[in-house]
This record gives structure tokens, C-alpha cells and sequence, in this order.
């Protein structure tokens, strides 16, 4: 009996090296990514395991053995690497509408973050696995049956038993019609639950099997729809008849312009910010008056918004930019599904464009300065949310080529978002009608390195002194020689090497010093657009058109690019003590209503749902607001929740967590009547999301529900 055992350990000995090197592939690509070497539960993934062990051991030749193995080793190995990338890239595990992206993923993907660790441990144990197993395929006895083909035939539907078995014990609980499940789950919203495989394989089996919305009950749906209807708020009309902008301004921060963020009471927010990088002063509070009158004079258009307008300075968003995207437009979002994609065709007549068209007849219009395919875009806005055109950097350089020059296309380099304004501020800001404009900007956007189209905002920070801290000295000595060669190195006409020069020294800097100068660049967009709407006389009301121009400037998300918002704040995303995390997720939000000169300031916790409501508010319109996540910022009483479809995590800004059991941050100050209020508002937002998953899921407010909508919604503001 040993002997047999012996031999049947020596004859599988493959399969063993197969099970090890796999484990160990999977085991560290978790421990990566998560921070524990541990899968807590890991039935996936050793459900397949077992199902190629019962291929390797069907497989009666070493050779082929040998070949199939190390084949699923790669392809395991590749998995695991692709999904680290997109981890560390985004911080968000795969799902199953990831797929809807495909298309546009090389887009996405402007660095390639490769984990060193991972990459080293796997690799050494392909290329162990590589040599030694072949080493051994001449010395190894041949396989032999040991059982009857029954038994072993038995032995594999056994195993595919417990496949379908995990598949379904890990996915029967999953209804997109009812989602208040997610806020008592045991999951952690990373690959210590179910590992990087079994999370990718449960997804799959996710999306192909459990993911249907059932519409239900058609009734309720209508009561739920039109049950509630908001309340207006003390700005209530401040805007009324006033023409609408709204700016998402990519990877916007607060510390893109601001040394720190005192007025929200936050000292020392951004350590590796500003602060570090300008000239020092005499004193700290000296350094501290005299940095910020600096940047005033650096950043002075943001600045003027920021002086004029009201301020949400508690504001969050921890989602990707189509999401943000439309939440401002539409005030919610449906979960596991990519709207671009999925329902691109859909009718959502509770869009702010196709309310402003219904009640006023404004016609609306979208710009970005990125490629017009991106996100599906060109077919979304114009066909679900209510735009009349899109129009994207292919259209901005064939309409206006003398002003708008589109570096995607031709160096791979983001747009600048002046020259968008420039080229299309007529089209934007049209002085004979009242107007809802949606402009997106990208210039901010990671990759963080050299650019040559910043190279003039390269020359403001070297002239402002603000280069001299990023630079050692024969660096600056070298940009020096460069100039005193080459006259102004700050342009086009520089002989390859020495752009190459240029190039390679400024990519020394701290990538802090790139989005400064991408900074530079979206302030000098805001400039054009504040000069433009306050210098345009509208046709309408002879005055500028800035007197009745509403504006809202968000930023969409925080810079995750090259872990950049984590540097600054020195907050980190797998180190949740000390520091509130949730600020590592705080982004701008500014509302300039015309020139009334209000400037007030939100310390409630607010979210990018909240723009629509308050959009809707200032402008005097009634809505029902069931489906609307967020509410109006000026409603004091009432604040938001953010559940980020993207990452399943809820937010506060006393709270960080996947589930009240699994609570990632949560703050000292925090009150048993805080954790009741946010577990009341999270349950509150998953039901709200139930409905709209079904009202999506079946376009259920088109045709004659959408007239209905309408009719009741111009019947709801018919006093207004």
C-alpha cells in the first residue's frame, strides 16, 4: 500500500506542482491587492482547481500533462496580472459590466502600472515550474488508472457538482430588484473575498445568469415614481429663467489650486501639495498668507469662481467619469450595468435636458474635448439623455482648426481644455436663446509626466520660481543651457534631441509638478469662460449673460492616477487610521449663481446626486424626487449617502465601508445616532436604486410613460 502511494505521488507529481505553483500565483496576487495572504472564501476558486486536477488527472500522458498545465498557469497568471493593473489603476475589482469597456479600455488605460512583487513572485514560480517539471518528465513513472472509469467519471461530476454548487450558493442572494442585502453582506469589495479567479469566474456566471431584474409590480413602481415631490429649499428660484452650465472637470481637486482647505477646517490637509512646493517664508503663518495670496495670483480664475460662488466644501465622489457624469445629468444611477452601453437607448425623460425642453423649451448641448466614440458618448447623450448634440475633439478640430488642435490624435497627448473653450464658446454660450450646456474637460486627467502641449504652463511655474523645488540643481542648470542655446525652449520648434532633452528632465519632477500645470491649463478655460459670459450681451434680456447663468463645477472623481490624491493628502488606501479616509475622496463643488454675489458656504456632506436637485432648485422647478439619489445642497437638514456602484463601498464623511459589517474607516467623533442616520439613509438609497435598476432594466418611462411623466411634470410646475 505505501509503494502503490509512493508511486501514485511520484506519477501525479504534475498535478501537485500545478495545485502549488497556482495557489501560490492566486494567494499573492490577493495578498497584493488586499494586504492579507489569505482568501476568506475561497470555494470558487477551488472548485476550479479541482476541475483541472480531474483534466491533468484524465490526461494519461507526463508531456501533455506538463503542456496543458503550464498553459493554464499562464492563462492564470496573465488573469491575475491584467486585474492587479486594473486594481491598482482604479481601485475597483472586476465586475461583470467591466466587459461593456472593451472597446474602450487602451483608451482608458494611459499607464500600466505593473506590480513588481506579484510579477517577480509568479514569474519565479512559472519558470521554476518550467524547468524542474520538465526536468522530471523522463524520471517520472508513467500515469496509471487507479480507479474504474465509473468511479472516476463519477469523481468529475462530483467536482462539477460543487462547482454549480458555489456558483449558486455565491449568487442566489443577488437581486437587482432589491438591494438592501448589500448593506449587511459579508463582503469586502476586494479579492480577500472570493480571491482574483473566483472573483472574475463569479462574475461571469453573475452577469450570465443571475443579473435579470424582475419589473414586479407595476403599480407600486408607479407610486414609488410619483410618491414624493421635493420641497423647496430657501434658494428656491434663486435662478429662476436663468441659463444652466455645468462643468466636470476630470480629476478635479481642491489641492489642483489651494495650499489647504481652512475654510472647511482642514490644516495640513494637503502636505504634498502646494505648501511643499513654493518658496519658503519667514514664519508659518507668514508662509501660509503669503503662499495663498501666491496662488491667487497663479490660479486667479478658479480662484474668482470660487470667491463668487457657493461652496460645497464636505463634497465627495468615489466614482469612474461616466458615472459622475450621469449623475449630474440624471441625479442617479443603476448598479452593475454601464448606461453608455447597456441603455443607450433608453428614455429618461427625468434628465435635466429633456425637463428643461419640456417646461421651457431649452434646447441642450454637450462638449468634451476627448474622442467622440469614448464611453459611447455621441449615442448616449443624443439619444437617452436628451442633448441635442454632442460634440467631441474630432468636431472641435474640423469646425474650428484654427483654434483647436487635437493632440489625442495626433501625440497621444489629452486636449486642451482652453482651446475647447475657446474654439466653442459661441456654440456653448449662444447670446440668442437660453441655453443648458454640459462641458467636460480632460486636460487634468492622469498620466502624470511631460506634456508637450503644457509646456507654456511648464514656463509660468519656471518663471513663479515654483519649478526650483521640484528640480535638483544641475536639472534646472540643464533647462538653463537649454534656453541660453535655444532662446525660448517653450515651444514647437525644438530640434529632436533637444525635446528629447527637455522631456526627459522635466519627467524628473514630482508628478505633482505636471498636474499643476494641467491646473494652469483648466484655470485658464475657466478664464475664458468667465470673461466670455460676463463681455456677451444676450439678445434676450441686453445685459451679460453672465447676470443669468447659472454654473456648477464639480470634480468628478479624486486623482487615483499614480496614486496622486493619495500622495498629496498622505492618505493612503490600505492604511485607514489616523487621518479621516474619507477626505481622500473630497472634490470640489462650486455653484456661481450669475452675479447675485451669493456666496455661501455648505458644511454638510454633500455628493455629485446632489447636482441635479440643486440644479433644479435654483432654477424654481418641482420634481419627484424618489428616483433622485441626492438632494438640493441648500436643504441643510438633509444630507446624502454615497454608495459607489463602481466600488461597492457606502461613504459618509464619518464612515468608509462595504458593509456594516465590514467597516473600512469610521471617525472618532462618530454617535450612535450618526450610525443610525447612516444605516437609515444607506437603505434609503438601495431601495431608491431597486427601482431605478428595474425602471432601467425595462426603459419602463418610454413612450406613453415618458407623455405621462411629462404631462404630470408640467402639471406639477404649472403655478411655478
Amino acid at each position: 500500500m505505501k509503494e502503490k502511494l509512493i508511486t501514485f505521488l511520484k506519477a501525479n507529481y504534475i498535478v501537485w506542482a500545478y495545485l502549488g505553483v497556482s495557489l501560490l500565483i492566486e494567494l499573492t496576487g490577493v495578498c497584493v491587492t488586499s494586504g492579507i495572504f489569505l482568501i476568506r472564501n475561497p470555494l470558487m476558486f477551488f472548485s476550479l482547481l479541482a476541475i483541472f486536477s480531474c483534466v491533468l488527472f484524465v490526461i494519461k500522458s507526463q508531456r501533455a500533462r506538463y503542456w496543458c498545465a503550464f498553459a493554464v498557469l499562464t492563462a492564470h497568471f496573465a488573469i491575475d496580472l491584467v486585474f492587479i493593473i486594473v486594481f491598482e489603476m482604479t481601485g475597483s475589482t472586476f465586475d461583470y459590466s467591466m466587459l461593456k469597456l472593451r472597446g474602450d479600455a487602451m483608451a482608458i488605460v494611459e499607464s500600466v502600472p505593473i506590480n513588481f512583487v506579484f510579477f517577480a513572485v509568479s514569474g519565479i514560480a512559472l519558470s521554476l515550474y518550467l524547468i524542474l517539471a520538465r526536468y522530471y518528465l523522463k524520471k517520472a513513472p508513467a500515469p496509471r488508472r487507479i480507479l474504474p472509469r465509473g468511479a472516476t467519471a463519477g469523481i468529475m461530476a462530483a467536482v462539477l457538482a460543487l462547482h454549480a454548487g458555489t456558483v449558486y450558493g455565491q449568487n442566489y442572494k443577488y437581486n437587482p430588484a432589491d438591494l438592501s442585502y448589500k448593506l449587511y453582506s459579508s463582503g469586502t469589495a476586494t479579492y480577500f473575498d472570493n480571491g482574483i479567479v473566483g472573483n472574475f469566474v463569479g462574475e461571469l456566471y453573475k452577469g450570465a445568469f443571475f443579473s435579470k431584474v424582475t419589473l414586479g409590480d407595476t403599480q407600486e413602481l408607479d407610486n414609488f415614481i410619483y410618491g414624493s415631490v421635493s420641497e423647496p429649499s430657501p434658494y428656491f428660484g434663486t435662478a429662476k429663467d436663468y441659463n444652466v452650465v455645468t462643468v466636470l472637470a476630470e480629476s478635479f481637486e481642491w489641492f489642483s489650486f489651494m495650499r489647504d482647505l481652512t475654510e472647511a477646517g482642514l490644516t495640513n490637509a494637503y502636505p504634498n501639495g502646494h505648501g511643499k512646493y513654493l518658496p519658503a517664508m519667514a514664519d508659518a503663518k507668514t508662509a501660509a498668507e503669503e503662499q495663498d495670496a501666491f496662488l491667487r495670483t497663479l490660479y486667479p480664475n478658479l480662484y474668482t469662481l470660487y470667491d463668487t460662488s457657493v461652496v460645497g466644501l464636505n463634497n465627495h465622489a468615489r466614482e469612474k467619469t461616466d458615472i459622475s457624469e450621469n449623475q449630474s445629468i440624471i441625479g442617479n444611477y443603476p448598479t452593475n450595468c454601464y448606461v453608455n452601453y447597456d441603455y443607450a437607448d433608453n428614455t429618461i425623460p427625468y434628465s435635466v435636458p429633456n425637463i428643461l425642453r419640456t417646461l421651457y423649451g431649452v434646447s441642450s448641448y454637450s462638449f468634451h474635448n476627448g474622442e467622440y466614440n469614448f464611453y459611447n458618448r455621441t449615442v448616449h447623450h443624443q439619444n437617452a439623455l436628451g442633448f441635442v448634440k454632442f460634440t467631441a475633439s474630432e468636431d472641435m478640430a474640423e469646425e474650428h482648426p484654427d483654434v483647436f488642435f487635437d493632440y489625442k490624435a495626433d501625440r497621444q497627448e489629452h486636449n486642451l481644455d482652453d482651446q475647447m473653450m475657446r474654439a466653442c464658446a459661441a456654440e456653448m454660450f449662444p447670446a440668442d436663446r437660453r441655453f443648458n450646456t454640459m462641458i467636460t474637460s480632460i486636460s487634468m486627467h492622469g498620466k502624470y509626466a511631460y506634456r508637450s502641449n503644457l509646456k507654456q504652463n511648464y514656463k509660468t511655474l519656471f518663471e513663479r520660481g515654483v519649478a526650483d523645488a521640484f528640480f535638483a540643481p544641475e536639472d534646472l542648470e540643464t533647462v538653463a543651457e537649454l534656453e541660453q542655446t535655444y532662446g525660448n525652449v517653450w515651444t514647437d520648434d525644438l530640434s529632436q534631441k533637444a525635446e528629447e532633452t527637455l522631456k526627459n528632465t522635466l519627467d524628473k519632477a514630482d508628478i505633482f509638478f505636471h498636474y499643476a500645470a494641467a491646473a494652469l491649463e483648466f484655470d485658464k478655460s475657466i478664464g475664458t469662460m468667465l470673461s466670455y459670459l460676463q463681455n456677451t450681451v444676450s439678445e434676450q434680456t441686453g445685459k451679460p449673460l453672465m447676470d443669468n447663468t447659472l454654473i456648477v463645477l464639480y470634480g468628478d472623481h479624486n486623482v487615483y492616477y499614480q496614486s496622486l490624491g493619495e500622495q498629496v493628502k498622505n492618505i493612503y488606501m490600505n492604511d485607514h487610521e489616523g487621518r479621516n479616509f474619507t477626505d481622500l475622496y473630497r472634490v470640489p463643488l462650486m455653484v456661481r449663481i450669475g452675479n447675485t454675489g451669493i456666496t455661501d458656504r455648505i458644511h454638510k456632506f454633500t455628493t455629485t446626486t446632489d447636482v441635479v436637485p440643486t440644479i433644479l432648485d435654483l432654477l424654481g422647478i418641482r420634481y419627484y424626487d424618489a428616483i433622485n439619489y441626492g438632494t438640493s445642497i441648500f436643504h441643510a437638514d438633509r444630507e446624502s449617502i454615497i454608495y459607489s456602484r463602481a466600488y461597492n463601498v457606502f461613504i459618509t464623511d464619518k464612515l468608509y465601508f462595504s458593509s456594516l459589517s465590514n467597516i473600512k474607516y469610521k471617525s472618532p467623533d462618530l454617535t450612535d445616532a450618526d450610525m443610525e442616520s447612516t444605516k437609515t439613509r444607506a437603505l434609503t438609497l438601495l431601495d431608491k436604486t431597486s427601482h431605478v435598476n428595474r425602471i432601467f432594466y425595462y426603459d419602463y418611462l418610454s413612450g406613453e410613460k415618458a407623455e405621462e411623466y411629462y404631462a404630470k411634470l408640467i402639471e406639477l410646475n404649472a403655478a411655478q
